[in-house]
């Protein structure tokens, strides 16, 4: 795994994979280190974070069920929709 990807989920039947990038590269410094690819490495979509804190990125994601969740920098456990990286907050986990 590249140093610069902090966690990987392979998806099912070749759909491609979830990347979490370390989120100090400067590639993105946006907040958005939450990438689906498909799988040639083209990116499908960058996770956009629920609006609830100005400066944030994802520091975990978890696949299980199908149902995709990550956990944000500012203590918040999100879904994020698999097919458009849309997130909603499901709790806020201090």
């Amino acid at each position: 795994m590249s140093d610069k990807i902090m966690d990987r989920i392979d998806l099912p039947d070749g759909e491609g994979s979830i990347l979490l990038y370390d989120y100090m590269l400067e590639e993105v410094k946006d907040g958005r280190n939450l990438i689906r690819v498909d799988a040639s490495g083209r990116i499908v979509w960058k996770a956009i974070l629920p609006p609830v804190s100005a400066l944030d990125c994802f520091v975990a994601v978890d696949l299980r069920g199908g149902k995709l969740t990550a956990n944000t920098h500012s203590c918040y456990l999100v879904a994020v929709d698999i097919e458009n990286g849309h997130s909603t907050v499901l709790t806020f986990t201090e």
